[in-house]
């Protein structure tokens, strides 16, 4: 008997699952709509950022503000623009040091600890420099506008030349950097106090000048209608401005303190590095290193600076605010918030 031929079963045709994947189109088109986010939201976080950096940028002028009041309340006076002090070992025609109104007010910021070590008015910045030179080329946070990149110290190599010599007279240090600068004066910058409060070329028309002894009865146009310290940035238009030094101000080479019209860039390289002038009024436009413009207030920010006033509130001034550079007189919006007895009241602005 023959046996029934074996039945074969051919095994079901698997089915294949297709891999789902992008085509190159559908690809271009998530990589067009990511781009197209980072484009609009790119601009917003950046404006946020530099919101954040704008509002530590006042708190930082409104603490020096109320340090300066601080300081106000146990001398009965403003601190003085700098001390004209020098050491018995400087000799003639040094590059010397002389303690500025920032080291007068560590104390009142802080940075006590600093201020005792740095042994502020026992001696000079150049004596303080041989035991403290890396204290005084820091960052120190609450003389700094977070929208700066500046460096954290001067270079010796700038030609603004913002730098102390040891006591010995030998070799220039660069000391810290710092974004803040107090008023002195609607023109050029002045050693001393203004004989005719309306006119700059008498004289320092602002409340800080070497040596001086401003108080706020001193005020006449009112605490609130004059500016206390404004923002100075390290460049512009990446041209050199070089802010402004902490600590101290340099004698550069005996004319800084022995010269009341400042009228060559040596002079100026003293007194400017710690004070401010409107005379080229805000954010003024430079093309190259300009002694005289440097004097002026200036930020990174957007549009104008940052000040802090007599009566401890801080505003922010457009670049366009109505300024005079050809009068001598009082006769404009910004050199009216400048001077402390001119007469004026800007109310405006």
């Amino acid at each position: 008997m023959t046996p029934p031929p074996a039945v074969v079963v051919s095994p079901a045709p698997r089915r294949t699952r297709k891999t789902p994947g992008f085509t190159l189109i559908e690809l271009l088109v998530v990589i067009a709509i990511i781009a197209v986010l980072v484009a609009i939201l790119l601009p917003a976080v950046q404006q946020a950022r530099e919101a954040a950096r704008r509002s530590q940028c006042q708190n930082n002028l409104k603490q020096l503000a109320l340090a300066v009041h601080s300081y106000t309340e146990t001398f009965g006076v403003l601190p003085p623009a700098y001390v004209h002090q020098r050491a018995a070992t400087s000799i003639t025609g040094d590059n010397h040091g002389h303690w500025a109104w920032s080291a007068l007010l560590l104390p009142y910021v802080e940075l006590s600890g600093l201020y005792n070590k740095l042994n502020v008015g026992g001696q000079t910045p150049s004596q303080a420099l041989v035991d403290s030179r890396d204290e005084m080329r820091k960052n120190y946070g609450v003389f700094r506008c977070p929208s700066d990149n500046g460096p954290a110290f001067h270079d010796t190599g700038t030609s603004l030349g913002y730098t102390i010599s040891l006591v010995s007279g030998a070799g220039d240090t660069g000391l810290s950097v710092t974004n803040y600068v107090v008023s002195n004066n609607t023109k050029n910058v002045r050693q001393r106090r203004a004989t005719n409060g309306k006119d700059g070329t008498t004289g320092a028309t602002g409340p800080f000048w070497m040596d001086s002894s401003c108080a706020l009865r001193d005020f006449v146009d009112g605490s609130s209608n004059t500016l206390l310290i404004g923002e100075r940035a390290y460049k512009s238009n990446s041209i050199l401005m070089n802010a402004g030094m902490l600590f101290c101000v340099r004698d550069y080479n005996g004319l800084g303190p022995s010269s009341q019209d400042i009228t060559s860039p040596a002079a100026n390289q003293g007194l400017m590095s710690i004070a401010g002038s409107v005379h080229e009024g805000i954010n003024p436009v430079l093309t190259a290193v300009d002694t005289f413009r440097s004097q002026s207030y200036s930020s990174r920010h957007v549009g104008g600076v940052h000040f802090a006033f007599g009566d401890g509130r801080v505003a922010f001034l457009s670049e366009n605010i109505q300024n005079n550079m050809v009068t001598n007189g009082t006769d404009s919006v910004l050199e009216a918030l400048a001077g402390i007895e001119d007469g004026v009241v800007a109310s405006e602005y």
